[in-house]
């Protein structure tokens, strides 16, 4: 499958297509049993997640991830803020002062789904020496999205 990547503006949009039902994907965003299977950039070893499934419901991913210097914890924070099964889901980040906001679109296409996510409003910023952090994001999301396409294509031929 292709993915398109774009980042703009603070902006990062991301249109991947699943060659699996749209009931399937969005669950695999929703139900927290398959969330660990797949959330999280590529060194992500270990994810413990908290969603409420509606509107104003946590949407929390607390996360190991190994490092050359070893292990550390990034919990992420985040409160839904759209929820309309199975065509989409929005939830604002609470981890920075400027809140990010996270949309998901789920597209029944002959192919399976279509998934677009925009990532929106992205500060501007360093996280380490030269690196930006919209380029941390657009790593971490491009990472987690193709374990998603891995572990999906698993769960259909567990089926």
């Amino acid at each position: 499958m292709t993915t398109q990547t774009s980042v703009e503006n603070g902006n990062l949009t991301v249109v991947r297509t699943y060659s699996a039902p749209i009931e399937k994907v969005f669950d695999a965003w929703i139900q927290t049993s398959k969330i660990k299977n797949w959330w999280g950039c590529a060194e992500c070893t270990d994810v413990r997640s908290e969603v409420e499934p509606k509107v104003g419901g946590k949407y929390n991913h607390h996360m190991t991830i190994d490092t050359p210097a070893g292990q550390h914890e990034v919990e992420g924070f985040a409160t839904l803020v759209e929820y309309d099964p199975p065509k989409r889901l929005a939830y604002t980040s609470n981890d920075i002062e400027d809140k990010m906001l996270i949309t998901v679109d789920f597209v029944e296409v002959p192919e399976g789904t279509q998934v677009t996510l925009v990532h929106a409003n992205i500060p501007d910023m360093k996280v380490q020496g030269d690196v930006k952090l919209s380029d941390v994001i657009t790593g971490g999301w491009s990472a987690a999205l193709e374990k998603l396409d891995i572990f999906l294509n698993s769960e259909k031929q567990a089926s």
